[in-house]
């Protein structure tokens, strides 16, 4: 073997380790990565409403603050809102491992009186008449997001409703993962 043809191997042999150590450093193996919560702002279209009771880790009840939010909520009165895309430990009739802490998450996060701006996806409401959202505090956190990422919430996949489902999977892989909320909490 040449010299020549020994210093090209070892040059690609060193390139190979090195693209080798950076993928396994960084996370990176070539597929694409699941959109983070950092990525998902508040859509410029997202209608503004108020927080008037806080029901549990997943169900609110908010009034409409403008024309908007009024169109979307199909009312000027209060309207019960699900979040999209999670699901969180029931309250009652017996309360779930996990309920209570969900329920006073949302409630740090969406404190009665307080702004929430919400978007809808594919499908509006569900079979109760509840308006499906996806939901962002006044400091633009993206609360469907943070409930599954804290461990207060796992992701629920139902079609057509899905614009995040991936983003909320790995959510609660990384939660599940790293033990977080009630991972470790409830086992």
């Amino acid at each position: 073997m040449s010299t020549l043809r020994r210093l090209l191997l070892g040059a690609a042999g060193v390139l190979l380790l090195t693209l080798v150590l950076f993928a396994v450093l960084t996370g990176q193996d070539g597929r694409a990565q699941p959109e983070t919560t950092e990525t998902v702002a508040r859509p410029d279209t997202a209608s503004v409403f108020t927080v008037e009771y806080v029901f549990d880790g997943d169900t609110i009840e908010a009034t409409p603050v403008d024309a908007g939010a009024r169109r979307v909520a199909g009312t000027t009165e209060s309207v019960r809102m699900r979040l999209i895309g999670i699901d969180t430990p029931e309250g009652t009739p017996t309360p779930e491992c996990g309920a209570e802490a969900a329920r006073d998450r949302l409630r740090d996060l969406l404190p009665e009186g307080s702004r929430v701006w919400i978007d809808v996806d594919a499908e509006p409401r569900d079979r109760y008449d509840r308006l499906l959202v996806y939901l962002w505090s006044r400091d633009d956190e993206f609360v469907n997001a943070a409930l599954v990422r804290e461990g207060h919430a796992v992701a629920l996949r139902i079609e057509p409703n899905v614009a995040h489902a991936e983003l909320f999977a790995a959510e609660e892989d990384a939660a599940r993962r790293d033990g977080t909320g009630g991972w470790s909490a409830c086992g």
